[in-house]
């Protein structure tokens, strides 16, 4: 399935045109985003240009289950074997995982399980309390040295197969924990299966994703992309545990990643009261009509209105003679670039702290990734682009001379503004 459009290189995908959670025909497209390259898909050099591959992201909502579901799926092999995000290069993820950490030790004694344990930030702080803990991610190239230095960490995909090989070396889990990996993968109903299996009678299930409520509310187009399969409501996840006999029994709302939502899920034989938040929540998503088809065609109409202002404001300021980076060669940039055609017209480079990625290319908008030095010489841009916009606070304290010498940046959503 691969064929030019528009000089771009389309990659092999899968389209559903049923429901992935209730296999419901009721599917209804709502968004289109057009042909992105993979947001993680960063470039080494200028000789991948020509061979990149882009990919159609289209999101549909399913009117039997109300599930807002991408409908293109690329192989989890290209996803994420060789995967670019490491959490601790961010110190609000550190935190929040360590704080995180504790909460679920002060809870149990038991083994302790991670679905998506990427750079180990979470599993090795458990481990070094002396507490039992285990780690599952499929990114190859980062994990492989964690495991050479000893961290109890297995280099798959969760699966109802690998929940088995857990509990034949480590028994069962007394609390899985998963953070935004539970809205990437395809195939649910095995990794529910393979939860159900691992854990315990007793045991709790935590998980984090992206909120689709604050997606809705602050315009989070940015947050569409291939890995993101799912975007979550309450309504949605009681219908689809309901299946596996899971109750979700309380739920959080965290500031995480711009507006997440923790879900704690039990065994319905665990028979747990269930909490008022969890209640008032259902409430709320009612009221703004989650399961309503026009919440999200409207919410197409405002992605639209977003990417207009940001790029009559960039035009303005480059025919002013002003210089302008982006900051955060992050999943986000890629969908925001990619979607709002920023290319060298609009931006002069991307700032990113990561070395990893420093020195590679944008995906799709081939523009170079430099460090965040460059803010404190006199080569500095007039203005930032942030990209990174959820963690506007600690970027700011972090490059406070930029500020202060004048530089300004440039926040893209939820509504476009200068700061």
């Amino acid at each position: 399935m691969k064929y030019e459009l528009l000089s771009k290189t389309v990659g092999e995908y899968k389209h559903y045109d049923s429901c992935r959670f209730c296999f419901g025909k009721n599917l209804i497209p709502v968004i289109n985003l057009g042909y992105v390259p993979l947001a993680g898909g960063f470039l080494t050099s200028k000789k991948g240009f020509l061979s990149e591959k882009s990919y159609p992201l289209e999101i549909s909502f399913c009117k039997d289950c109300y599930l807002v579901q991408s409908t293109n799926i690329i192989d989890k092999e290209t996803l994420f074997k060789n995967y670019f995000y490491r959490s601790s290069a961010i110190k609000t993820l550190t935190d929040h995982f360590r704080e995180t950490a504790d909460e679920i030790m002060s809870q149990t004694e038991g083994l302790i399980a991670e679905i998506g344990c990427n750079d180990g930030t979470f599993i090795k702080y458990i481990v070094n309390k002396k507490r039992r803990a285990v780690g599952v991610d499929p990114a190859t190239n980062i994990v492989t040295p964690l495991i050479k230095k000893g961290l109890p960490i297995i280099n798959d995909y969760f699966s109802e197969k690998v929940a088995k090989d857990i509990i034949k070396k480590y028994g069962k889990a007394d609390a899985i924990f998963s953070s935004n990996t539970l809205a990437h993968i395809e195939n649910m109903h095995d990794i529910f299966k393979g939860i159900k299996m691992l854990l315990s009678k007793d045991g709790m299930l935590i998980f984090e994703v992206h909120y689709l409520g604050n997606l809705l509310h602050e315009v989070q187009y940015d947050m569409i992309y291939h890995e993101h399969q799912y975007y979550y409501s309450l309504i949605t996840l009681q219908k689809f545990l309901g299946k596996y006999n899971f109750e979700i029994v309380d739920v959080k709302k965290i500031s995480i990643h711009a507006g997440s939502i923790r879900f704690y899920v039990k065994n319905n034989e665990s028979k747990q009261k269930v909490s008022e938040n969890v209640k008032l929540l259902f409430k709320q998503e009612k009221e703004n009509k989650l399961d309503k088809t026009e919440t999200y065609t409207d919410f197409n109409k405002k992605i639209y209105k977003t990417k207009n202002d940001l790029v009559i404001l960039l035009k303005k300021l480059k025919s002013d003679g002003k210089t302008i980076a982006g900051y955060g060669a992050s999943g986000r940039g890629t969908i925001i670039m990619n979607y709002c055609d920023l290319n060298e017209e609009y931006l002069d480079y991307v700032i990113d702290d990561s070395t990893a990625k420093q020195n590679n290319y944008t995906p799709g908008t081939h523009l170079k990734i430099i460090s965040s030095a460059i803010l404190n010489t006199k080569n500095r841009p007039d203005y930032v682009l942030l990209f990174a916009w959820s963690f506007f606070e600690e970027i700011k304290k972090r490059n406070k001379k930029y500020t202060e010498k004048r530089g300004k940046f440039i926040i893209p959503l939820p509504h476009v503004k200068i700061l």
